[in-house]
């Protein structure tokens, strides 16, 4: 092994290993790997629909599972380029037939139909987030994955 090919050729095998190991290690960065044999992976999920309305874009329809934040940050479900919105803002929990926000000490609040929230705040059809100048409305209910 003391030829300088092979050393080349075994060390660009380490590396490659190391670099598919760590893309598959952060590929899911939310941690909502299915484990296989869970029923409720394999029949659906209960997610959220919602309709996000951006200063100067054309409103765009988005579906987030439970757990899902939102917020400046690049590892956000649903990123904002919006200086008043935090980086981790607000958290979706989507809990069987009810949906939720939360404010995550926001510094500029998070607001539905106009009222800042202090506390988790379920959510109707309809209902009108606010986050720094951003709009966001709730559509409802929707489910998520496929059956296997």
């Amino acid at each position: 092994m003391s030829d300088p090919q092979s050393i080349r050729w075994l060390s660009l095998g380490i590396v490659t290993g190391v670099a598919a190991l760590a893309v598959w290690a952060f590929s899911d960065s939310r941690g909502k790997r299915s484990e296989p044999g869970n029923a409720e992976a394999e029949v659906g999920r209960v997610a959220a629909r919602f309709e996000i309305r951006r200063p100067g874009t054309s409103a765009e329809r988005i579906v987030v599972e439970d757990g899902s934040v939102l917020g400046r940050a690049r590892d956000c479900a649903v990123p904002f380029a919006d200086a008043a919105v935090s980086k981790w803002h607000a958290r979706l929990h989507c809990d069987g037939a009810v949906t939720s926000i939360e404010d995550l000490g926001s510094t500029n609040g998070t607001f539905v139909n106009g009222q800042r929230i202090e506390t988790p705040t379920p959510l109707r059809r309809g209902d009108r987030i606010g986050l720094g100048t951003n709009q966001i409305v709730f559509l409802g209910l929707a489910r998520v994955g496929r059956a296997t």
